[in-house]
C-alpha cells in the first residue's frame, strides 16, 4: 500500500469515526431529551395524583366535620328538648302545688281577715 492510499484510508477512518461519534452524540442527546420528557410527564402525573389525593382528603375531611357538626347539633337539640320537657313538668307540678296551696290558704286567709277585721270581743262571730 502506498503512502497516499494509507493516508486516504486514515482520513476515511478518522472521518467515519467522527460520523459515528457525532451520531452517537446525537443519539445520546436525543435519549437524554426523551428521558427528561418522560421524567417530566411522570412527575406531572405524580403531581396530579397527589393533588387528586389531597382534594379527596379535603372533601372527606369536610364531610367528616359536617357529619360531626350535625351529630353534635342533634345531640344538643335532643338534650335541650329533654331539659325543656323536664322544665315543663316541673312548672306544671309547681303550678298545681301553688294552686292547691292557694286554694287551701284562701279559707285561712278569709278567716284570718275576719278575725283581724272583726269586732273586738266577738271572736270572729258576726251578729245579725
Amino acid at each position: 500500500m502506498d503512502r497516499n492510499t494509507a493516508a486516504a484510508i486514515a482520513i476515511q477512518a478518522w472521518w467515519r469515526g467522527q460520523l459515528v461519534r457525532r451520531s452517537l452524540l446525537v443519539a445520546a442527546i436525543n435519549a437524554r431529551r426523551i428521558q427528561d420528557w418522560w421524567r417530566r410527564v411522570n412527575s406531572q402525573r405524580k403531581e396530579q395524583q397527589r393533588m387528586w389525593a389531597l382534594a379527596e382528603y379535603i372533601r372527606m375531611e369536610r364531610a367528616i366535620v359536617l357529619l360531626q357538626a350535625q351529630a353534635r347539633a342533634w345531640a344538643i337539640r335532643t338534650e335541650y328538648k329533654r331539659c325543656r320537657e323536664a322544665a315543663r313538668t316541673i312548672q306544671t307540678y309547681w303550678r298545681k302545688y301553688m294552686q292547691r296551696r292557694a286554694e287551701s290558704c284562701t279559707e285561712d286567709v278569709d278567716l284570718h281577715i275576719e278575725i283581724v277585721l272583726g269586732v273586738p270581743g266577738d271572736c270572729g262571730a258576726q251578729s245579725e
